[in-house]
């Protein structure tokens, strides 16, 4: 199952970014579910319309970031949709069979217009890694990415963007550049054209997470790199499957 991981500094915009990536990826037919770093709630996600079934906020151990046990936090993320998808097949059975009573009784029926639907499995993961605090030099957020959005404020300091072995911007697929509306444009322009000078090959997307502007061209990048929905579902499923034990 592929893993989307948005990292970048604190306040850079990451929560904002990760819940339109999500309404992208949705709108395209996949469902991702998403792990916040649990630096702060749930509240940015609920916001963007992520149902909570597809929220799970994750506080790593100090100093060491979410990699260290996202899969034991994805693992325990599809245990409980798949939990709760058994629980609303039990209830719809139940609530079936005392119907039956009821109608030999001639009670009338109860109608299960209040049991919530199944969650449709997720087929992606959509991470966001602990925020860092003066570079993008931790290896983390990339060892955990199958695809990894680097996030960059627009006024960061050009000498944080020059600086050697900032892993997370020489190894993102994509880098987004925020807070554009609220950065001078003189400097938020020099950022952007020196960014694109150091990376040449990648897409350096300048966007307004909060009012969704260019977070579409993010997600076309994302969506590029990743396979079919179905595809990605049918693999989940199967990887979900018990293994045969040898014989002996």
């Amino acid at each position: 199952m592929q893993k989307i991981v948005v990292v970048g500094r604190n306040d850079a915009g990451k929560s904002t970014l990760l819940g339109e990536i999500y309404r992208g990826l949705t709108a395209k037919g996949y469902q991702p579910m998403v792990i916040g770093s649990g630096i702060q709630d749930e509240k940015p996600f609920l916001e963007k319309g992520i149902p909570s079934a597809y929220i799970t906020i994750e506080t790593p151990e100090t100093r060491r970031d979410l990699a260290d046990n996202m899969e034991r936090v994805m693992r325990n993320s599809l245990n409980k949709i798949e939990e709760n998808n058994k629980l609303i097949q039990h209830a719809k059975h139940a609530l079936s069979e005392l119907n039956k009573v009821r109608s030999v009784l001639e009670l009338g029926q109860i109608f299960q217009n209040d049991l919530p639907y199944p969650s449709k499995l997720p087929d992606t993961f959509l991470l966001e890694a602990v925020g860092i605090g003066d570079g993008y030099k931790s290896l983390d957020g990339k060892q955990v990415a199958d695809i990894l959005v680097t996030v960059v404020p627009a006024g960061i300091k050009s000498e944080l963007l020059m600086e050697n072995d900032n892993i997370l911007l020489d190894k993102a697929d994509v880098i987004a550049v925020t807070k554009i509306d609220v950065t001078s444009k003189t400097v938020a322009n020099s950022n952007v054209k020196l960014l694109q000078r150091i990376y040449r090959n990648k897409p350096i997307i300048p966007i307004v997470a909060s009012e969704g502007i260019h977070t579409d061209l993010v997600v076309k990048e994302i969506i590029n790199k990743m396979g079919d929905p179905v595809e990605l579902l049918n693999k989940a499923t199967y990887n979900r499957k018990a293994k045969p034990i040898p014989a002996h």
